[in-house]
């Protein structure tokens, strides 16, 4: 009987298979989590830079300035949201059991809608 050598897989090497499976499968989920924020970030950043050209000009109701200084606090969540993102690959617990913050809720900006909605009238 002739053993073939180069077949041969150690436990060793099943687990760097494993440990590598579960860190490309972190920054997989890591990275769809940052694409998710700035996304959100751009969308809140943007209508509130619309309102905030209303208020410049003296156009803005109300209404408008309290929707942007709701979307302000909304803002700052995401922005918080994004920052912590950027210190789960620190933690001691990184891509085998990583503990991931709280993803804000997202806002809904008529002005703005999500891509991929069908919202059509």
């Amino acid at each position: 009987m002739n053993i073939d050598w180069s077949q041969l897989i150690t436990k060793a090497m099943k687990d760097a298979a494993i440990q590598a499976a579960q860190l490309t499968a972190a920054k997989t989920d890591l990275a769809v989590r940052n694409a998710r924020a700035l996304t959100q970030i751009a969308r809140i950043q943007d209508r509130v830079d619309t309102i905030g050209f209303g208020i410049d000009i003296g156009e803005a109701t109300p209404e408008d300035e309290a929707e942007q200084a709701a979307l302000l606090l909304t803002l700052k969540a995401w922005k918080t949201y994004k920052f912590a993102l950027g210190k789960v690959t620190v933690q001691p617990t990184w891509y085998q059991a990583p503990i991931w913050p709280v993803e804000p809720p997202i806002p809904e900006i008529i002005a703005a809608p999500l891509l991929g909605e069908t919202n059509f009238v």
